[in-house]
């Protein structure tokens, strides 16, 4: 087995939700047609280094107003969303014969900024990129719909997105018909159905050992002499594993014995990391306008 390596970034009270507005962009090509249409709701959690050498979180929301210079109509289609003091969100899409997806996801965000980033250390423009699974795949002249919340993560950034409908690739400036994302299709409940006992002996199937309760540990976080931040609990994860080049969902423990823990406090944000082996868990505290609880 293959196991790697778990990068886990929790919300205890949850990453807060400001009162954003959706922007809503249309992109066209040469011959005035639209070819990428976007609306949804961005939040942006950043960490950065202090000139006291401590870290710092700042949460920015992409405001309603948005411009899209430097984006583009083809056969790989970019949007690019500038906001705010030289700050730059953009996502690039490739397609096939049958459907298309991002495929790459940047965030560049302006630490010269002096209201989102007063004291910061290091200055200039930073960027975050990954090779996204912001959304699956979707069929060509379909229209990708999510209102529920979603989150991605790479190193230093936190990326939620919510109420999103975007299609690239529009044909005839006419958007396509709906795809939902999977959290927003509801499940149906399996109705209950009566077996005839059977006649035929078969073998049980070995039942699976139920994983034992996590253990409580206790944590703290330090701000100069003072305790900022105290935390007790126990952990027990749900994660992806890659397993044969397959995903599969497993189940595991948080051991207190065997992690270290660090962190940081500001006015506004704090943050608590533990690290068990291959393991990361970030829980990250906010005041905002109001809290919405993410569960993993």
């Amino acid at each position: 087995m293959e196991r790697c390596l778990c990068y886990v970034t929790l919300c205890l009270l949850g990453l807060g939700l400001l009162q954003t507005d959706a922007f809503e962009v249309e992109i066209k090509d040469g011959s005035k047609r639209t070819c990428i249409y976007a609306s949804m709701k961005i939040n942006f959690t950043i960490e950065y280094e202090t000139n006291s050498s401590k870290f710092r979180n700042v949460t920015l929301a992409a405001p309603d107003s948005v411009t899209t210079e430097g984006s583009s109509c083809g056969e790989t289609t970019l949007l690019n969303v500038s906001f705010g003091n030289g700050h730059f969100w953009s996502l690039l899409f490739m397609k096939n014969n049958k459907e298309y997806k991002a495929s790459l996801l940047s965030l560049i965000y302006n630490t010269n900024d002096m209201v989102l980033f007063p004291d910061a250390k290091n200055k200039g423009q930073f960027t975050s990129s990954t090779n996204t699974s912001f959304f699956e795949p979707v069929p060509l002249n379909s229209t990708y719909k999510c209102f529920h919340d979603d989150a991605v993560i790479t190193e230093h950034v936190v990326q939620l997105y919510w109420n999103v409908t975007l299609q690239a690739y529009v044909e005839n400036s006419t958007l396509g018909k709906d795809f939902q994302c999977s959290a927003d299709i509801p499940t149906t409940p399996t109705a209950n159905t009566t077996t005839l006992p059977s006649t035929t002996a078969t073998t049980p199937k070995p039942t699976p050992k139920p994983i034992d309760k996590p253990t409580v540990g206790n944590y703290s976080v330090s701000n100069g002499t003072e305790v900022c931040l105290l935390a007790s609990m126990g952990l027990q994860l749900n994660a992806s594993m890659l397993v044969e080049g397959k995903n599969v969902w497993t189940v595991f423990n948080i051991n207190p014995n065997t992690t270290a823990y660090s962190g940081n406090c500001g006015n506004e944000t704090s943050l608590l990391r533990l690290t068990d082996t291959n393991t990361v868990v970030e829980f990250y505290f906010l005041i905002a306008f109001f809290i919405k609880q993410m569960l993993i």
